[in-house]
């Protein structure tokens, strides 16, 4: 049976982001027990890193509360780790589903785990798919096994947060993630009864071939009017480039490796 470790963030003290009404530590919760539950019916052992509105471990630094997470994980050997979370933005434009990975897992098979969570999160709740980011949160670095922060969309988004009241598209939210997490750890998926998941279609095959130094590379792309794009984080970094994602600013910062040591 496989083990996953589900992290719904903050908790007691630490409420995490704010809407205008509903705390972070609060959604999170919701949304992981609807998890909790759907993945324990399709046979996934899932062990909860709180389940009340507490911090894992009470009366200490937030640092060794996120260490006393991942520690959870790595105790009992978990194979996957999952961490729940809700953004804000300085605009309230900003909305959608992403999922943060460690940086030094760029192009391994968690990347792909990630880009599976954020798709089917998205199709089934018609939620904009933001993609997969890297990001050096403490529970990333500190866990051994493959880990994801899932961000759910963003609480200074009127229509997310209106949204994130409802049960029901939490139940939604939760069943697409159960959806991608079943295929990651090789389980049938079991729908309750009084839910029908969206079929979620096969992302076709749009990579496009770009020269780097004479060789060939694939990267994704996608051809919109009859021009072909391609995302700057994948040619960026094939040329030895970092990309940041400033999600205050909204703004993209593009550095050489070099510089940034």
């Amino acid at each position: 049976m496989p083990r996953l470790v589900l992290d719904p963030g903050h908790g007691g003290r630490d409420q995490g982001a704010r809407g205008k009404k509903l705390k972070e530590k609060e959604v999170n919760l919701r949304v992981c027990l609807l998890l909790r539950d759907a993945l324990r019916r399709c046979g996934i052992e899932v062990l909860m890193t709180r389940e009340k509105d507490t911090e894992r471990v009470p009366d200490v630094t937030e640092a060794v509360d996120l260490k006393a997470r991942a520690m959870l994980a790595n105790t009992n050997r978990a194979d996957l780790f999952v961490s729940w979370h809700y953004d804000v933005s300085t605009d309230p434009r900003v909305r959608g589903v992403a999922v943060w990975i460690h940086p030094s897992q760029k192009g391994m098979p968690v990347y792909h785990k990630a880009d599976l969570l954020s798709h089917h999160i998205a199709v089934q709740t018609g939620q904009q798919n933001r993609g997969v980011y890297l990001g050096d949160f403490q529970v990333l670095r500190d866990t051994y096994m493959d880990a994801v922060v899932i961000e759910g969309g963003f609480l200074t988004n009127p229509e997310e947060e209106a949204a994130l009241t409802q049960d029901e598209f939490l139940a939604q939210q939760a069943e697409g993630a159960a959806v991608a997490l079943c295929r990651i750890l090789d389980m049938p998926y079991i729908a309750p009864e009084a839910f029908t998941p969206v079929e979620v279609p096969k992302k076709p095959d749009n990579n496009v071939v770009v020269h780097v130094s004479g060789e060939e590379r694939s990267v994704h792309g996608r051809l919109i009017d009859g021009k072909t794009y391609v995302p700057v984080r994948e040619v960026a970094e094939l040329l030895g480039y970092m990309v940041k994602w400033d999600g205050i600013s909204q703004t993209v910062r593009v550095t050489r490796e070099s510089d940034a040591s």
